[in-house]
């Protein structure tokens, strides 16, 4: 029996062995987070995630932190089986996917943006040419706003005698019937009288203005051009009348007004004077519009440009068409014309002038350097200069095509085309922070050597902090992170929303330019964190009243208004909520997208499939909130509407014009939403303040703000200075206590350095 015990014990042994030997031969050994990917996901997705045609074509490329991505991989991949890749191999291949090619990290480590050279946007190119001519004019400066100086005189001459009256109108709207303007006075008879009013008109947004008199007696007007009349209505029947005239001006700057008036035997006398600017409609020209104080002309191009190339997300000028180029030569024929036109004034000459040719030549010179902003090296001199003048060739034609040379030159339409040296630096100063050209004080700076460094770079960026060109900048700045570059008409059902108007949509719109004023031009520390946080608007009595706030009464249209409830500032600005609402009521989905891509800067992609919103579709018991819910609720919307839904929820409390509500369908609004934010975190929102705080907090809307200043300054992304320089401005603006002004100097002065100071954190790529 012992040996056959012992024979079987053997065999024993060997079947636990052969057995054991086949259950680990048969075990499954753990793939790599790459290895899962390759088996699973790359025939749809690509071997790096670039997208596979007729299966994924967009990139797998985004923001969700990693406990995200697992969650979704998941539910829903592979398409065929989801539970293929689930647990622990979900959450390996997440890992994977993020630090491969999905991370922002990653995007930028594998294609790493380069610095590119581009020419003139369409803004800077009209902002540029203003400039050019205006150095030789004068620039317009800004009077303290307030309304027109006004002289009275008692005869339809204007005469001035002992009985003129001056004083300051606020606006010109007047309604004399028989009577005249000084009814105590007798010296002023109502069969004539006279007026002029002058000083300068300020345009916000650059566009065509269409300028309106209506007047039954003799008017004039000059806007800009004061040797032609935009308005002729000198001769009069006696008849009440609409006369117009419009004009192109360059937002951000003022511009000369006159406005002529005279009655004479006429049985009665009123005068109105207003305007439609863009974006806004027929008004009387408001005080904060006017100012008693005249300015300079400036030139305007008329000339107009296809758009910008904006396919990375803001506009630059990266492309040369067939279209561009043209215009680019009319506007060089439009403006070689008008300086032909001006000789003698730019050139400070006059046509008797025994040394008019050479002070012609010396204007030529001095307008070729302006346009490249840099003196002429001695074969530029020549070429672009001296060779074209001959004696029979008269000095107008000479100019015509000097102008026609320089600024179809691409050393005036590529700014940073020239060698990295103190000119560059201004240049790049001048059209960062006034899409313009260098001053006086630039050049100058330039020419004695003192723009090499840090601090002096930073001392002239202060000091053009406070011209008016760097508000004009900053506030288009603004106009594109809020997205109201295209945002032309607000339509609202009338029925809806009976008392929202036109006049109140553009009140709403001047509300939002002057809160952005306040908070970054007129607030002690421009602090950054106002714009969410503040619980007070702009308003005027008729939009304080509308809007439940309690009005301050203060000199000026628009003053401080103060809410009894909660607000955030520009989250709950009525004119961004109307914005982003639809036509009959709120849009959770559309607040949703533009607090996450223009506010916290998450990245969204496209719907996999067009849904178009269909409100008659759901229960009409149901509620905005319940309607998008049931919508969105497919895994594949919710890979985005995850994000989107929670942040436009907390915005339900406001309706589609942005005013409170406390119930919506007889029921109280639900608000509250977890959110996952950038960082995996997770953020439970219960109102707009939660989302205010949230976005002063979250280090993606810090980043978002900052490159957007910055492609807004640079026309560049932020990266492609190398990865320490959104660290860099960063810290240097929560040290600054968030201050705008301060970030937008600091973001001027290292595009104006790149390449000259080996100091700063910029890569070459």
């Amino acid at each position: 029996m012992r040996p056959l015990a012992q024979k079987l014990g053997h065999a024993l042994g060997l079947a636990s062995v052969l057995l054991l030997a086949k259950s680990t031969g048969s075990a499954k050994p753990e793939l790599s987070g790459k290895q899962i990917y390759s088996r699973l996901c790359a025939n749809c997705h690509g071997e790096q995630g670039q997208g596979v045609p007729d299966e994924h074509d967009e990139p797998l490329a985004g923001d969700w932190p990693i406990e995200k991505l697992t969650r979704v991989i998941t539910r829903t991949m592979p398409d065929d089986d989801p539970e293929k890749c689930i647990g622990d191999e979900a959450e390996r291949v997440a890992r994977y996917i993020f630090d491969a090619f999905y991370s922002l990290d990653a995007q930028f480590r594998n294609k790493p943006p380069r610095i590119e050279l581009t020419r003139l946007t369409n803004r800077q190119y009209l902002h540029s040419v203003a400039d050019l001519i205006g150095s030789f004019t004068g620039h317009s400066e800004l009077g303290e706003a307030g309304g027109l100086k006004a002289g009275y005189y008692n005869s339809r001459s204007h005469g001035r005698n002992k009985h003129s009256i001056d004083r300051t109108d606020a606006t010109v709207n007047f309604q004399y019937g028989a009577s005249t303007p000084a009814p105590d006075n007798k010296e002023y008879k109502a069969e004539e009288f006279s007026m002029r009013w002058s000083g300068s008109v300020f345009a916000e947004e650059t566009g065509d203005h269409e300028f309106i008199v209506t007047s039954e007696n003799g008017v004039r007007l000059w806007v800009n051009d004061m040797n032609l009349k935009l308005i002729e209505g000198w001769v009069s029947s006696g008849e009440l009348r609409e006369l117009t005239g419009t004009i192109r001006l360059i937002g951000g700057r003022a511009y000369p007004l006159r406005l002529d008036f005279f009655k004479y035997k006429s049985s009665s006398a009123s005068v109105k004077l207003e305007w439609h600017p863009p974006h806004g409609i027929s008004q009387v020209i408001p005080a904060r519009s006017l100012s008693p104080n005249s300015t300079k002309s400036t030139f305007v191009i008329r000339q107009p440009f296809p758009p910008d190339d904006s396919s990375i997300g803001y506009e630059r000028g990266s492309a040369v068409s067939k279209q561009w180029d043209e215009a680019a030569t009319f506007a060089a024929i439009e403006t070689a014309n008008w300086v032909a036109e001006h000789l003698d004034q730019l050139a400070s000459t006059s046509m008797t002038d025994k040394d008019r040719l050479a002070k012609t030549r010396a204007f030529s010179q001095q307008f070729v350097e302006r346009a490249f902003r840099r003196p002429l090296t001695a074969e530029q001199q020549l070429f672009f200069v001296d060779s074209r003048f001959a004696d029979s060739k008269p000095a107008s034609d000479s100019v015509k095509e000097i102008v026609l040379l320089s600024l179809k030159s691409p050393r005036f339409l590529y700014p940073d085309l020239a060698q990295a040296d103190d000119y560059s630096v201004a240049t790049r100063l001048a059209i960062g922070l006034w899409d313009s050209m260098p001053d006086d004080e630039l050049l100058r700076a330039a020419a004695a050597g003192r723009l090499k460094t840090p601090d002096e770079a930073r001392q002239q960026a202060l000091r053009m902090l406070r011209d008016p060109r760097s508000r004009a900048k900053l506030r288009s700045a603004f106009h594109h992170w809020l997205g109201l570059d295209h945002a032309e008409e607000i339509a609202k059902d009338t029925e809806q929303y009976p008392n929202y108007d036109k006049s109140l949509e553009a009140d709403l719109r001047t509300s939002l330019n002057i809160f952005l004023d306040n908070i970054v031009w007129r607030t002690e520390g421009a602090d950054f964190r106002k714009l969410f946080n503040s619980r007070h608007l702009p308003l005027n009595k008729r939009l304080a009243g509308f809007y439940g706030a309690q009005h301050v009464e203060h000199i000026g249209e628009f003053s401080p208004s103060f809410f009894d409830h909660e607000r955030a500032g520009l989250l709950t600005h009525p004119y961004l909520l109307a914005l982003y609402s639809y036509h009959n009521s709120t849009s959770p989905i559309h607040r949703g997208v533009f607090v996450t891509r223009h506010v916290l800067g998450r990245s969204l992609k496209p719907p996999p499939a067009a849904v178009v919103f269909k409100d008659d579709a759901f229960d009409p018991d149901m509620t905005m909130r319940e309607k998008v819910t049931q919508l969105t609720k497919p895994d594949a919307c919710m890979t985005c509407h995850g994000i989107i839904n929670p942040l436009g929820f907390t915005l339900e409390q406001f309706d589609g014009i942005g005013r409170l509500r406390k119930t919506e369908k007889g029921r109280p609004i639900n608000t509250i939403s977890d959110y996952l934010s950038a960082d995996g975190g997770a953020v439970r929102l219960s109102s707009a303040g939660d989302l205010a705080r949230h976005a002063i907090e979250s280090p993606s809307a810090q980043n978002r703000f900052i490159e957007m200043l910055f492609n807004q300054v640079a026309k560049q992304p932020v990266r492609a200075y190398g990865s320490g320089v959104l660290k860099l401005l960063r810290g240097d603006f929560a040290a600054s206590g968030f201050n705008v002004q301060f970030l937008l100097a600091e973001t001027a002065v290292i595009n104006a350095l790149s390449g000259i100071d080996p100091a700063l954190p910029i890569e070459k790529n």
